[in-house]
């Protein structure tokens, strides 16, 4: 038997979330040298010609750094180099103290101004960088003299470098001792839920869809799973009769038509989506669903994945809502399917 603490740790969980600010900033910045020859004839092995503009990315300032003949004074004669580093001059965005996590890379840009891509250099993960002058990252073998000048991107003694920095912000883990917004089902309460959605057995509360349909809930239900909607029954209802019962609370939800709420209620009682729902009616129905979840605290993203995955292997036309059905390929990972399938699902449900 549980004791009084194991019961109310199993009905109301400690939870934490991760929280990762999204999107993370990202720009750019295009670097000229106009007389490749004579940086390189006038600078040794480990002197820098010079430093980029200062550009802003993230909040913070950047400075690309050009070596003609390598940052490195031994071992890397006969390649370009270039760093990366925070602007630490008076003024700039960083301050001294500060540490910045960042992706980066180095681009040797063709006569289009393009990005060459086996010209291209990209930081090996996330890199720390500080306001401090020795704090640069970068490219020290960038590309030989020799592939240069043999390239065809040199054109006219001028060569163009593109600079492309992402930041990436801290991410923070939020912990919360109360009972969830909306808790995970284990497998007992995920049957006994569904049971008393199938047979309607106790139900203590109606809501009365957009068309009039009167569908029935559980309010200790929605109290474990959907508390938002448990207030929503505590705050306005009519005490009326409903299939014989008289007391039975209907709550009028005008913007939901009667298929999209039972999905919805379906969701909350289950963590799923109902096996008799089409994958051609949820382009139609997602956007419902997906914005009551959000009006009623629960975990939308799920069920937006739900619903992307109950409509996958069908496609929405460009020219009309029609959906046809489209065979899916035989081959491919999950990566691929997902990124077949999203654009158009995004695009026409959200």
């Amino acid at each position: 038997m549980m004791t009084r603490r194991q019961d109310a740790y199993y009905r109301y969980p400690t939870t934490s979330t991760i929280v990762a600010s999204a999107p993370m900033p990202t720009g750019h910045h295009v670097l000229r040298i106009d007389g490749y020859s004579l940086t390189k004839a006038k600078f040794a092995a480990g002197e820098e010609c010079d430093e980029s503009c200062s550009f802003v990315v993230g909040g913070h300032a950047w400075r690309i750094r050009y070596y003609p003949n390598g940052a490195v004074v031994s071992g890397s004669g006969g390649v370009v180099s270039l760093m990366l580093s925070l602007d630490h001059q008076p003024g700039g965005a960083a301050l001294p103290a500060a540490v910045v996590k960042a992706r980066f890379a180095f681009s040797l840009l063709d006569m289009d101004g393009e990005p060459v891509p086996s010209r291209t250099y990209a930081s090996d993960g996330v890199v720390s960088f500080s306001a401090n002058s020795s704090s640069t990252f970068g490219a020290e073998r960038f590309i030989g003299h020799g592939e240069l000048e043999a390239s065809g991107h040199l054109a006219g003694d001028r060569l163009a470098v593109r600079c492309d920095v992402t930041v990436v912000k801290d991410i923070a883990v939020v912990k919360r001792d109360g009972p969830p917004t909306m808790s995970t089902l284990c497998p007992v309460e995920q049957d006994m839920f569904r049971c008393l959605l199938d047979t309607g057995d106790d139900a203590d509360v109606a809501f009365r869809a957009a068309g009039g349909e009167t569908i029935a809930a559980h309010r200790r239900v929605l109290e474990r799973r959907a508390p938002e909607l448990a207030k929503l029954c505590r705050r306005r209802g009519d005490a009326s009769c409903f299939m014989g019962l008289v007391g039975r609370h209907i709550i009028d939800v005008d913007d939901m038509d009667a298929a999209a709420f039972k999905a919805l209620l379906h969701f909350v009682y289950t963590d799923t989506l109902p096996e008799t729902m089409a994958p051609r009616e949820v382009p139609a129905m997602a956007p419902q669903l997906i914005a009551a979840a959000r009006k009623y605290g629960l975990d939308w993203e799920r069920l937006r994945l739900l619903c992307e995955d109950k409509a996958w292997g069908w496609r929405v036309d460009d020219t009309s809502m029609d959906t046809t059905a489209a065979a899916a390929p035989a081959t491919g990972d999950d990566l691929k399917r997902s990124q077949r399938r999203l654009p158009w699902f995004i695009r026409r449900c959200f």
